[in-house]
């Protein structure tokens, strides 16, 4: 039996490091030729490393352009997904709430459905209102599609806190807007921040429907890599910019991790 747990082990073990590799190999190779002195990506390297095309890319008003728009948008959504959905998950934590599952269904119907069919479907929907692709479609699109992991997110929070709590509160005089003032919203804010923190991701790095909604003079950086990595001058310069999204994509994921453990044992020690 030992002989066949330690086998199983190892081979979980192996496949574990296979996925991490099959998952990371191609990203770990962007940054590597993002320092490559060659217009084109291949081996061997030539001049490693070089920044030159980092400085190109951010003398590049067009890339600075397109990431400040996918930067603003991606801000505005956590906002708006974020309140929304903690409105949606107070709503759906209620003790009534009748049509529970055809409400919950509703909100979670995004997630299911796929993004090139949502694009198509707005775009046509734009059209028969009379109106042409702009950036507020696209993030009324990026607010409706990261929803659902807001409520996901923060839904399983509330359903954990102690009701008596909110309670106590009320009999001590305050209001339902006082109630989750002080005592509600403080109890699941890493929830709060790790909605906002999804939602920015979805929506700076969301493609599909974007590039149905986007004007033609506004991409967002997702539209703009994609159409500049046809363009072979460009294409070194794009891949520098992926590797700065990349290692800024980490830092903040590793930040909001270290925020959330703070919080949470700052919580448990409350509790």
């Amino acid at each position: 039996m030992t002989g066949t747990s330690t086998l199983s082990r190892a081979v979980m073990s192996g496949y574990f490091w296979l996925l991490v590799l099959f998952l990371y190999a191609p990203i770990a190779v962007v940054v590597v030729f993002s320092f490559n002195d060659s217009t084109i990506a291949a081996f061997p390297l030539t001049d490693w490393p070089t920044s030159e095309w980092y400085s190109r890319a951010f003398d590049n008003e067009a890339v600075k352009e397109a990431m400040r728009r996918s930067a603003v948008i991606a801000l505005m959504n956590a906002a708006l997904a974020t309140l929304l959905g903690l409105a949606a998950a107070m709503g759906l934590s209620a003790n009534r709430l009748r049509l529970r599952g055809a409400v919950t269904a509703l909100i979670m119907l995004p997630l299911v459905v796929p993004y090139v069919v949502l694009g198509i479907a707005l775009l046509i929907l734009l059209k028969e209102l009379g109106y042409d692709q702009t950036l507020t479609a696209v993030l009324a699109a990026h607010v409706v599609i990261t929803i659902p992991y807001s409520v996901l997110v923060i839904l399983p929070r509330l359903r954990t806190l102690d009701a008596s709590l909110v309670e106590a509160a009320r009999d001590l005089g305050a209001t339902e807007i006082s109630a989750f003032v002080r005592i509600t919203l403080p109890l699941i804010i890493p929830a709060v921040l790790s909605s906002a923190l999804i939602a920015f991701i979805i929506s700076f790095d969301e493609y599909a429907i974007a590039s149905f909604l986007v004007p033609p003079d506004g991409s967002t950086f997702p539209v703009f890599l994609y159409s500049g990595a046809r363009t072979p001058e460009l294409r070194p310069q794009l891949l520098a910019i992926a590797a700065v999204v990349i290692v800024v994509s980490l830092l903040l994921v590793v930040l909001a991790e270290i925020l959330r453990g703070r919080a949470e044992r700052r919580l448990a020690g409350i509790d």
